[in-house]
């Protein structure tokens, strides 16, 4: 499966970086390092070289799958002088940005889902995504149907304890580093990446903290009502709201995906547990979803949440994404 050969490939990448290494990797399309290669670093310019060319390969296993997936532009820099001028993250390649974060994720996914040995989650999902490619009209939307793919299959095939390994195992291959403002970080990402459009976080106070949804007891519940959303935190937990419009994966099942946010966020924020509570559609397309960070217990909801019911949901009429 597409999962062993991304496995192999990022295991070779692996094997040539080194943690002091002077060089480092980055898209000349997207002016972020590739999915494959994401923090890490080569002890000569000759070795990221290898490494670029890997990366290569690793987009390649994908592109069997998704023909329209853009060429990468991997370039070698030496990290104390910074990425080439050529290499901009505000690159106009909107395209280019969101395929490569669609397929950035699904692919560490399907490596997750190798590496744990969930043979036929893996399988179904790629079956799944075929039989939906005969059908979609845009060809541009196969990358997003990966993504939605292996959100379906998590959600029914695997128990929340396994989705939960899943995704972290996911997000671990990405060389998670503490991110101060951790949760406006991963939105700003996906608002880079074209997956959201126009963003808010603010930090809830208590009582309005649905405690009751995804484990959480009383007991879990800081004392203090409020804290500033654009901290990056000590070792108390913290509530916030997110809201968000034009999510690419809205849908009208009743939940709400949070797989791609959860892999983002969960790279930004090692150590801690991150629980998405429920979700909201609102007017105008937008969302709205609670995550709670705490520095002990398990993660939750990563794959998808429940959405409260109401006009916006259940109304054909309303747009609820792209």
């Amino acid at each position: 499966m597409v999962g062993g050969t991304l496995r192999d490939v990022r295991a070779e990448i692996r094997s040539l970086a080194r943690p002091d290494g002077d060089y480092a990797i980055v898209c000349g399309r997207t002016g972020s390092e590739p999915g494959a290669a994401t923090g890490r670093r080569f002890p000569d310019r000759r070795t990221a070289g290898a490494a670029a060319e890997l990366t290569r390969d690793y987009r390649a296993a994908l592109r069997r799958y998704d023909p329209n997936i853009p060429y990468d532009d991997p370039q070698v820099y030496e990290v104390s002088k910074g990425p080439p001028r050529s290499a901009a993250a505000g690159s106009e390649d909107d395209y280019t940005r969101y395929s490569a974060f669609c397929h950035d994720t699904a692919g560490a996914l399907f490596e997750a889902l190798s590496e744990l040995g969930h043979r036929e989650a893996e399988t179904a999902a790629m079956e799944t995504y075929l039989t939906l490619a005969e059908v979609v009209d845009d060809h541009d939307d196969f990358c997003l149907t990966l993504v939605w793919s292996l959100m379906s299959e998590l959600d029914v095939r695997l128990s929340p304890a396994e989705q939960r390994a899943v995704v972290e195992a996911a997000a671990d291959l990405f060389c998670p580093t503490a991110t101060p403002n951790p949760v406006d970080a991963t939105l700003g990402h996906l608002e880079t990446a074209g997956f959201v459009e126009g963003y808010s976080v603010r930090p809830i106070p208590d009582a309005e903290a649905d405690v009751g949804t995804g484990g959480m007891s009383e007991t879990d519940v800081p004392t203090n009502a409020r804290t500033d959303a654009r901290t990056d935190g000590d070792d108390s937990s913290r509530t916030w709201e997110l809201t968000f419009g034009d999510y690419a994966l809205a849908e009208r099942t009743g939940r709400i995906p949070t797989l791609p946010i959860a892999v983002s966020l969960l790279r930004r924020t090692p150590g801690r547990a991150v629980r998405f509570i429920d979700g909201e559609a609102l007017s105008d397309g937008r969302w709205r979803l609670r995550v709670r960070m705490t520095p002990e217990g398990d993660s939750a909801g990563l794959v998808s949440v429940e959405a409260a019911e109401n006009r916006w949901l259940n109304d054909p009429s309303a747009s609820l994404g792209r």
